[in-house]
C-alpha cells in the first residue's frame, strides 16, 4: 500500500511566514511509480513559501525503495545531526515498514543489506545507474546543468552572454537544448512559472546566437542565383554536406541549367577566375549529390536485408534488440512504406507481419528516445487526419514552440531521402500541430 506524506509546518527562512509542507521519508516507487521522476526532478520535499515565493529542498531522512531494481537505499542529511543509534533506529523502522507491507514471497535478500547514500547526489546516481545510465552520462548531464546555470546568470549581460556562447558553442547542441526544454517543462508542471519563463527567455537568446551558424535551407522564394550565391559561401565539410541535403529538392535540372549558363557566360567574357570557381562549384555539388545518393542506396539496402531477417526471426523482440544499433530513421520509414505497399496490394498476412515488426521496433526505440521524438514516431505511424489528431490529443502537454522546432528539424533531415509520401504525411500533421498550439495559447 502507498505510504502517504506527512504534513509538516515549516517557517520560511527569508520572510518568516509559516506554512505546511508534505514531507516524505519513505519513497516506495513500487507502490507509487510516479514518485521516481518527481524525486529525480527535486519535486519531493520541496518547500515553496506562498508568501515570498522563495523555496528549496528540505533536509529530510529518506528511504528509497524500488522492488523491480532491488534497490533499498537510505539517506540521512548530516545537518539533522543524528547519532549512529538514532540513524539506525529511524532507518530500521522505515525498512521494516516497507518489508511488512509486502507478502512473504516478495521479501528478498536485499532487505537484509540496505545501502547507504552519503549525499543526495549519490542517491540520485544510484537510482540512475540502476537504469543503465553510466557515471560518464551523469557527469555530462551535470556539466550541462551547470552550464545552464552559468548562462542564466549572464542572461541580462549581452556581452558576457555572447562571450560564454562562443566559449561553449560546441556544447550548445541538440542534447543541451533538449535538457533545457525538459527543465522548462518540469518547472511548469511544478507551478514555478517564473523560473520556467526565465529559462525560456534564456533559450530564445541562445537560439538567436547559435542558429545563424547552422546550415539552413534556402527561402522558398529563392531564385537559382540565390542558391548559387549561398552555396559559394559554404566551405567543404559537414556544413557543406548538410546544406546540400537541406536544399537537395531545389538542385534540379533547372538549377544546373542556370549554373551552366553562368559558366558559359563567364567563358565568353574570358573571365577565367569566375569560370573556374563556378565549374568547381558544379563538380562539388554533383560529387556530393552522388555521394549522398550512394549512401542512401546503401542505407536502404541494409535496411531491406534487416527487414528480411526480422521477418524470419522466431523471437522478434530479441532480434530487434540484437540489431538495435542498425535500426535508424531510414529503416523505420522503409518498413512503414513496405507495410503500406502490402496493404495496397491486399496482402493482409504480409502487412500484419510488417506491422508487428514496426510496432516492436518502435517500442524498443522509444525506450531511449526523448518524449518529443517518441511523439514524432507516433505521428509517422498514425493515419492522417484522425489518427494523427488522436495522437496529438493524447500528448497535448508536449505541444509548444520547442516541439514544433524539433519537428521541423526532423522533417528537414528527411528531405534528402526523396520520400515524398512520407514528407507529405509529416507536412499534413504539422498543420494539425500548429492549430493545436494556437488553441493551447488562447
Amino acid at each position: 500500500m502507498p505510504f502517504p506524506p506527512m504534513p509538516t509546518q515549516v517557517r520560511c527562512p527569508k520572510c518568516q511566514a509559516s506554512f505546511v509542507v508534505e514531507v516524505r521519508t519513505l519513497i516506495d516507487v513500487g507502490e507509487e511509480p510516479d514518485l521516481k521522476q518527481q524525486f529525480l526532478r527535486g519535486r519531493i520535499n520541496y518547500a515553496k513559501c506562498p508568501q515570498c515565493g522563495s523555496g528549496g529542498t528540505m533536509s529530510a531522512l529518506i528511504v528509497y525503495h524500488d522492488p523491480d531494481k532491488e534497490l533499498l537505499i537510505s539517506y540521512v542529511p548530516p545537518e539533522l545531526s543524528l547519532s549512529a543509534d538514532q540513524r539506525e533506529q529511524y532507518v530500521g523502522s522505515l525498512v521494516n515498514a516497507v518489508m511488512n507491507s509486502l507478502p512473504p514471497e516478495r521479501r528478498k535478500g536485499y532487505f537484509l543489506q540496505p545501502r547507504t547514500a552519503l549525499t543526495l547526489d549519490s542517491l540520485f546516481d544510484a537510482i540512475l545507474e540502476a537504469d543503465g545510465i553510466t557515471k560518464e552520462m551523469l557527469e555530462d548531464q551535470r556539466a550541462k546543468v551547470k552550464l545552464i546555470t552559468t548562462l542564466q546568470e549572464a542572461v541580462e549581460d549581452e556581452e558576457a552572454l555572447s562571450k560564454l556562447v562562443e566559449e561553449h558553442r560546441q556544447e550548445l547542441n541538440y542534447e543541451f537544448f533538449l535538457l533545457l526544454s525538459n527543465a522548462i517543462d518540469a518547472d511548469e508542471e511544478a507551478g514555478d512559472q517564473e523560473h520556467a519563463d526565465a529559462l525560456r527567455g534564456l533559450r530564445e537568446k541562445l537560439l538567436d546566437r547559435v542558429t545563424p551558424a547552422m546550415p539552413a535551407a534556402a527561402p522558398e522564394d529563392a531564385t537559382y542565383q540565390d542558391l548559387i550565391d549561398m552555396l559559394q559561401g559554404v566551405e567543404p565539410g559537414r556544413a557543406w554536406r548538410t546544406t546540400i541535403a537541406l536544399n537537395r529538392a531545389r538542385l534540379d535540372y533547372g538549377f544546373f541549367q542556370a549554373l551552366t549558363s553562368k559558366i558559359e557566360a563567364a567563358e565568353g567574357a574570358n573571365d577565367t577566375d569566375t569560370t573556374k570557381a563556378l565549374s568547381e562549384l558544379r563538380e562539388r555539388i554533383l560529387d556530393e549529390i552522388e555521394a549522398q545518393n550512394r549512401m542512401a542506396r546503401e542505407a536502404q539496402d541494409r535496411a531491406s536485408l534487416l527487414i528480411m531477417e526480422l521477418s524470419e526471426a522466431e523471437d522478434l523482440e530479441a532480434a530487434v534488440r540484437e540489431h538495435r544499433d542498425a535500426i535508424n530513421d531510414v529503416f523505420v520509414s522503409l518498413l512503414a512504406r513496405y507495410q503500406e505497399i502490402a496493404r495496397t496490394q491486399n496482402d493482409v498476412a504480409r502487412a500484419e507481419k510488417l506491422g508487428a515488426i514496426l510496432e516492436t521496433v518502435i517500442d524498443v526505440l522509444d525506450e531511449d528516445l526523448s518524449p518529443e521524438l517518441r511523439l514524432i514516431h507516433k505521428l509517422l505511424l498514425a493515419e492522417f487526419p484522425d489518427g494523427t489528431d488522436a495522437v496529438l490529443e493524447e500528448n497535448r502537454s508536449l505541444l509548444n514552440e520547442a516541439f514544433l522546432a524539433s519537428y521541423d528539424r526532423y522533417v528537414e533531415d528527411l528531405k534528402g531521402r526523396e520520400d515524398e509520401k512520407l514528407l507529405e504525411h509529416l507536412k499534413q500533421a504539422r498543420s494539425q500541430i500548429v492549430a493545436k498550439i494556437s488553441i493551447l495559447r488562447a
